[in-house]
This record gives C-alpha cells, sequence and structure tokens, in this order.
C-alpha cells in the first residue's frame, strides 16, 4: 500500500498554522477597521448629517443636494482609487520592513493628490452643464450645479487627506485618521446647523449651505493629518519629511497600480452616478427617497470598506513576505467578516427601517416611496459589500487589471442596463434601482472570488 503524500504530522502543522495565521488575521482586521471604518465614514456621515438636516428644512433642496453629490462622488472615488496605490506599497514595504519608502510613497502621493484635486474642482465649476448634458432640468441643474461647485473647493483638501490616511493604515496606525475625522464631523454639523436653516444675522442657504460646511471640514481633515503625519514621533524612521520625490517618472509604478484602481472604481461610482440619474427621471419626490435609500447603502458599505481597507493591509503585509498560503487566507478571511457584518446591518435596518427613514424627512409622501426601498438596501448590502472585500484583497496584492475589467463587466454590463429595466419597462420604479445593484454586485463577487483562486493555484505551482 502506497505511503500517504501528507503525514499526520503535517497535517497536524497545518491546522495549528491555520489556526494561528486566522486567529491572527481577524484580530488584525478587527483591530485596524473599526478606526479605517470611522476614517473613511466620515465623509459619508458629513453628506448623511447634511442629507437630514436639508431633508427636515426642504424636500426640494435635498433633490438639488442628492444631485450634486451623485456628480462628485465619481470625481472623488475615481481619485481616490489613482491614490490607492499608497496604501498598497505602503503595506508591501512596511511587510519587507523597508520603512523608508514609507515615507517617499507618502510624499509621492500628497503631491499626486494636490493635483487631482485641483483637476477635480476645474470640473466642478461646470456642474451645471453637467447636469444639463444629463437630462435634468435647467431648475435642478442650475441649483445642483452650484451645490457641485461649492463641494468641489474641498476636493483638494479631501484627497490630501486619503493620501497622508493610506500612509498611515499601510503602517498599521490608523487612529489618527480616525481622530481628525471626528473632529471635522463636529465642524460640519455645527456649520450645517448654521447655514442650511438660517442663524442670527446669516439667511437660510439651503444645499449650499450645506455644502459649504463639508468644504471647510475638508480642509480641516487635511490640515490635521498633514501636521500629524510630519511631526508624528517616529517620522525620521520613515523619512517624511526627507524622503526624495524623485523624478516622476521614477515612480511609475506607484502611479500605474492607482491607473488601474482608479478606473476600476470610476466604472463603479460611474455606474451608480447614472443609476442616481435614472432616479432624478423618475421626478422630484422620488429623487428625495431614493436619496434615502441610497444614503443608507453608503453609509452601511463603508464597514465593508474599513474591513476591505484592513483587508487589504493583512494581504499586502503577507504578499510582501512572499506567503502564498497567509495572501490567500488574509482575503478570504476579510470576505467572512464583511458578510456576516453587513448581514447584522441589514437586519438592523430592516427593523429600525420606519425610525431611520422618519430622521431624514417629515415630508409624508417621500416617506411613503421610501420605506420600500429599505428591504432591497439590507439585501444588496451584503453582496455590494463582498465584492469591495475581494477587490481589496487583489489590490493588497498587486492584482489590479483584471478586477478592473471583473468589475467594468459586473456594473457597467449588468448593472446599469438592469437597473434601466427594472425602473422602467418593468415598472418598479426606485426599488429596481436597487434590485439591479444586488444583481450586478452578486456578479461581481462571484468573479472576483474566481481571480483569486485562480492566482492562488498559479503561485502555488510557481517555482519556489
Amino acid at each position: 500500500m502506497p505511503s500517504p503524500s501528507v503525514t499526520p504530522s503535517e497535517h497536524s502543522e497545518d491546522a495549528d498554522w491555520l489556526r494561528q495565521r486566522l486567529w491572527r488575521h481577524v484580530t488584525g482586521m478587527l483591530r485596524l477597521a473599526p478606526a479605517i471604518v470611522l476614517a473613511r465614514s466620515g465623509i459619508v456621515i458629513m453628506i448623511l448629517v447634511d442629507t437630514i438636516i436639508v431633508g427636515r428644512h426642504s424636500a426640494v433642496e435635498l433633490g438639488y443636494f442628492a444631485i450634486g453629490n451623485s456628480i462628485v462622488q465619481p470625481i472623488i472615488v475615481t481619485s481616490l482609487g489613482l491614490i490607492l496605490g499608497t496604501l498598497v506599497l505602503t503595506a508591501n514595504h512596511f511587510g519587507a520592513g523597508n520603512w523608508a519608502e514609507c515615507g517617499k510613497v507618502w510624499r509621492r502621493s500628497v503631491a499626486y493628490a494636490a493635483g487631482l484635486g485641483a483637476v477635480g474642482l476645474a470640473i466642478c465649476l461646470f456642474g451645471g452643464w453637467i447636469l444639463i448634458m444629463a437630462g435634468q432640468t435647467e431648475q435642478l441643474a442650475t441649483e445642483g450645479g452650484r451645490v457641485i461647485s461649492i463641494i468641489g473647493w474641498g476636493l483638494p483638501a479631501h484627497l490630501v487627506f486619503l493620501a497622508s490616511s493610506f500612509f498611515l493604515e499601510g503602517i498599521a496606525r490608523v487612529g489618527p485618521g480616525a481622530v481628525c475625522m471626528v473632529i471635522a464631523n463636529v465642524v460640519n454639523l455645527v456649520l450645517a446647523l448654521m447655514l442650511v436653516d438660517g442663524f442670527g444675522f446669516i439667511a437660510p442657504m439651503g444645499a449650499e449651505g450645506a455644502a459649504w460646511a463639508t468644504t471647510v471640514a475638508r480642509w480641516v481633515l487635511a490640515i490635521g493629518m498633514l501636521g500629524y503625519v510630519l511631526l508624528m514621533r517616529d517620522q525620521a524612521v520613515f523619512s517624511v519629511r526627507t524622503a526624495p520625490l524623485g523624478r516622476y517618472g521614477t515612480w511609475w509604478h506607484q502611479r500605474r497600480l492607482g491607473y488601474a484602481m482608479g478606473l476600476s472604481l470610476a466604472v463603479e461610482t460611474f455606474a451608480f452616478s447614472i443609476m442616481q440619474q435614472f432616479a432624478g427621471w423618475l421626478g422630484t419626490a422620488e429623487l428625495a427617497a431614493f436619496a434615502i435609500a441610497f444614503q443608507l447603502l453608503t453609509i452601511s458599505f463603508m464597514v465593508a470598506v474599513g474591513i476591505g481597507s484592513a483587508t487589504a493591509v493583512r494581504v499586502g503585509i503577507a504578499y510582501g513576505r512572499g506567503d502564498v498560503r497567509d495572501v490567500v487566507l488574509a482575503a478570504w478571511t476579510g470576505l467572512g467578516l464583511s458578510m456576516i457584518a453587513n448581514l447584522l446591518i441589514g437586519i438592523g435596518i430592516i427593523l429600525f427601517a420606519s425610525s431611520i427613514t422618519g430622521a431624514f424627512t417629515h415630508d409624508a409622501a417621500v416617506l411613503a416611496m421610501a420605506m420600500p426601498l429599505i428591504f432591497w438596501v439590507a439585501i444588496a448590502l451584503v453582496t455590494d459589500g463582498g465584492q469591495a472585500v475581494i477587490a481589496n484583497a487583489l489590490r493588497g496584492r498587486q492584482d489590479v487589471w483584471v478586477a478592473c475589467v471583473i468589475q467594468a463587466v459586473a456594473f457597467l454590463g449588468v448593472m446599469v442596463p438592469l437597473t434601466w429595466f427594472l425602473a422602467f419597462p418593468a415598472g418598479n420604479g426606485a426599488a429596481g434601482l436597487f434590485q439591479g445593484v444586488l444583481i450586478g454586485a452578486t456578479v461581481s463577487i462571484f468573479m472576483l472570488g474566481w481571480r483569486l483562486h485562480q492566482l492562488y493555484v498559479r503561485d502555488t505551482r510557481a517555482p519556489s
């Protein structure tokens, strides 16, 4: 009888390794994810708070605010993707012990982020024209265009904050970003309460007041994060003040990673922006109801973003060490945590749907339209969050272009046509938009998961 290819002792060693590494990944992600969730979701919380304040002020102004953010968000998320190489390369260098290289990555990223922010601002100044080209009414384009222009002035600051946040996350230091975000949210809340409804000698500004509050808060964020990185106790170890930027061509690899991730996120957010334009076609009240449900999806999705970023850090560190098994274990661990967390959040959203929607507006017609959307938001959240985590895992492993193609197929090729069909020809209205998200995200998660498996098989067969 032939001897077994794997001995009992090897089985025991594998089981011990799996338990130890799984525990290390779970605890590591649970340590990183909450602060990352706070840092990432803080901006979304700003928009959520502004949405509630504006919605209570006027359902019409809420529509202006929602349509304005629908144009700005793709610019922000695309730019975020372009600088995501900061997180990946910082984690890789940190895992390999090349700490001085981490600072070099940060300095380059800050300069790059400031430039991208200036380009985003230039685009936002033409916000009204963009809305006209998207088929919106002249009134919606005029008022929404003003919101877009105001928010645009905060884009350079927002991207500089993200570049610094990615650097700190890559070296597993997430607290400062969370602290800065809490301070910025307090600033935003106070300003929004004063500017939207008016205060003293300040006349009510509606949606424009909320836009100014967010813009000021973003500059508070940028100044706070730059100050921390430059003054942190071990700044010399990471060479954050002294690392040379080098010529533009010498950091092509960092930008190349960002090109793929930027395109990938651009595809995803462009698809969601199209969906928001579909909502505008449904009418003002339907748009306001959609805005409430979409805000719930967005803020809940931040949990998956936090777990996804923590997953990218764990995968990136393992990839920097050259540990193939640990790379894939970190990826699947992140997916499992995300799906469990988002399932629990979805259940909570359904249970408290009436109270949640009532916090946004007192308009009975808008509330009646928003309530049926909550169920679909809760379900779509699970798979949409899952695909985001797997995509981040692939980015941590520096596999970015195939993931980009997969997401293009899932979101532009599947989700957008389905949302249009389900909302209009099928007659499902705003509910059809979220049904399309559910189907598109499900396609994405299966395709990305298959890609991760293919890479693992290829890596294990590669000669050592």
